[in-house]
């Protein structure tokens, strides 16, 4: 009888931790939200953000979340899923499916983004601000607003400079491909086209000024 009972609160102990091993790991905290939705269910301002969240925005929308030092605006009309950054304990992965997004963040490691299977992150160890937005199923834009950005795509990399703003065209056509400077590499994927420096503020959908106060809680 003893025996039987130690068994069964064995077994109670062991489905419990394997509950709490099964519950997603928390990423951050939402600061505002504006006609977003989390699956089906609306998000509001204080809501926790789990590993593995997908969040969509209305057109007019707008979501702004923490993750430790790293912030993430969605603009509407938007689509982006969170989960952890890989080897990294405090980071976070990005990936937008459509729309814009902009980005702080102050440690390269602690964050990726992801869009159309091409990876951004920050250069250096420093407040890095940018703007990403898909324009096609094969087309972005990227502004680096405030320190350098690594774009890569299919083991080729690039090194957007701050300040700049470039259009991105994934697996173009040889035939245009060849009219523009490439991605380094003997087969490029993808080219960059610099875009005129007079067109850059145009491409800021509206900076949370949080962005550029890393105290700010």
């Amino acid at each position: 009888m003893i025996l039987r009972r130690l068994l069964v609160l064995e077994m109670a102990a062991l489905l419990l931790w394997n509950s709490a091993c099964a519950r997603p790991a928390v990423l951050g905290v939402v600061i505002e939200a504006d006609r977003v939705e989390l699956n089906t269910t609306a998000v509001t301002a204080g809501a926790t953000v789990y590993d593995g969240d997908r969040f969509s925005t209305e057109i007019g929308g707008m979501l702004l979340l923490r993750s430790g030092s790293t912030m993430l605006e969605l603009a509407g009309d938007s689509i982006l899923s969170v989960q952890n950054a890989a080897n990294v304990a405090r980071g976070i992965e990005a990936k937008l499916v459509q729309g814009t997004l902009v980005f702080s963040a102050a440690q390269a490691a602690w964050l990726n983004i992801i869009v159309c299977d091409a990876s951004i992150r920050p250069v250096a160890d420093a407040r890095t601000v940018a703007q990403v937005s898909v324009a096609g199923p094969k087309e972005l834009r990227i502004y680096a607003r405030r320190g350098a950005l690594e774009f890569s795509y299919h083991g080729e990399t690039e090194t957007i400079p701050e300040e700049k703003a470039y259009r991105v065209v994934l697996d173009p056509p040889d035939e245009e491909s060849d009219k523009k400077e490439p991605v380094k590499g003997r087969k490029a994927k993808a080219f960059l086209v610099l875009i005129a420096g007079g067109g850059l503020p145009a491409l800021i959908f509206g900076l949370h000024e949080a962005f550029e106060s890393p105290e700010r809680p």
